[in-house]
């Protein structure tokens, strides 16, 4: 049978795929509804930069979640490393973070990826005003280095990624415990170190 902790992490996991897509589809039904009442050629025009814009803006983040989160093919396949970056990089398209990855050509264990994605979303939103993010290899691990100005890390979020028993039930939390379970299936840990204005995740076999 589930256990809380399960029931509890598919239904936050749920609040935030939800909260992630629900700014850029409100905007696609904003700009549709525009686009029937408007008459005027250059509002009309910017009716349709709205919904494309949205609609992209949507597209882009499910293809994140579908791949960070989703089941297709088998747990045991790889995740070859391109597609991990190819994701990432349309993930933080247009943002203020300068992205760093890895171009290797090699195949991750499945949950590592995905675990890798997850922290990386997580390590992005810890920069409110940009910075740099950075993935690279690590010996046998990997590290993500979110480095800015106005670094901002939750507490709940650092004590989900450490295993704390007491980790808050609401969704960036739950994302960072997944992605320690996903680290886990991969025989990795994660440790989370935290300075004035640099953020370390490690994978550490």
């Amino acid at each position: 049978m589930a256990t809380t902790e399960t029931l509890d992490l598919v239904a936050l996991i749920c609040s935030r795929l939800c909260h992630d897509l629900a700014g850029s589809i409100g905007a696609v039904n904003n700009g549709v509804e525009l686009l029937a009442e408007e008459t005027d050629p250059a509002m009309r025009e910017e009716a349709i930069g709205l919904i494309a814009q949205s609609a992209a803006d949507a597209a882009r983040r499910l293809a994140f979640f579908r791949l960070a989160l989703g089941a297709s093919g088998g747990v045991q396949d790889a995740m070859p490393l391109g597609e991990l970056t190819r994701v990432a990089q349309s993930y933080f398209a247009g943002g203020r973070l300068n992205l760093g990855l890895p171009q290797d050509q090699i195949d991750l264990p499945k949950p590592l990826g995905k675990a890798l994605l997850l922290a990386l979303a997580l390590a992005g939103q810890a920069l409110p005003r940009g910075g740099n993010l950075n993935l690279s290899r690590d010996g046998d691990g990997w590290t993500i280095r979110a480095e800015g100005s106005a670094l901002r890390w939750q507490d709940g979020v650092a004590a989900a990624f450490a295993g704390e028993a007491d980790w808050p039930l609401e969704p960036a939390p739950a994302m960072a415990r997944y992605a320690r379970l996903l680290a886990f299936a991969s025989d990795l840990s994660v440790e989370a170190v935290l300075g004035d204005s640099a953020l370390t995740l490690r994978f550490i076999a």
